[in-house]
């Protein structure tokens, strides 16, 4: 005679559809949440709308917001100010434990001069565009002023800026 063994054999768990789909979900909700942020899909626009009127001393212009050649992030090689430019606006932030501000405002391009406005500040810089003229070389650009009101400005603006 034969013996059977009396181990018992292990069943498989039996996953069910319903696991299966749910499981499904969450992952696509977590990759469209990642997707998101990452895209910044829902950040708020700025001053930078593509049809936006900016009036400037008694003129009024349209700027249509087209891709400009200092479209991107650069970092200053004096301070290490971030400085992100998309079209015509751009935003300018010190990344500082201690001292920490972002300055927004327009930058409209003209061949080589960059005419900078800044938004909401309480100082005579916000009034009184500042030109530059720029030269991009090797990956960073070196502004220098042509006519600026704004001695805070000029000194973070006139330097070279390092493309990141």
């Amino acid at each position: 005679m034969t013996r059977k063994s009396k181990t018992k054999r292990r069943k498989k768990p039996k996953v069910s559809l319903a696991t299966v789909l749910f499981i499904f979900v969450i992952i696509s909700i977590v990759a469209v949440a990642i997707a998101y942020f990452y895209f910044d899909i829902g950040k708020p626009k700025s001053h930078s709308a593509n049809n936006s009127v900016k009036t400037t001393a008694n003129t009024a212009t349209k700027h249509i917001a087209a891709k400009s050649v200092l479209d991107g992030t650069w970092v200053s090689t004096t301070d290490g100010r971030m400085l992100e430019i998309h079209g015509t606006a751009f935003s300018m932030e010190l990344p500082s434990v201690s001292e920490h501000g972002v300055t927004k405002g327009s930058i409209t391009i003209s061949g080589n001069v960059a005419t900078i406005i800044y938004f909401g500040t309480r100082d005579k810089c916000a009034e009184n565009p500042g030109t530059y003229s720029f030269i991009i070389r090797k990956g960073s650009i070196h502004f220098a002023v042509r006519h600026d009101n704004c001695p805070g400005r000029k000194l973070i603006f006139a330097t070279t800026w390092d493309k990141f």
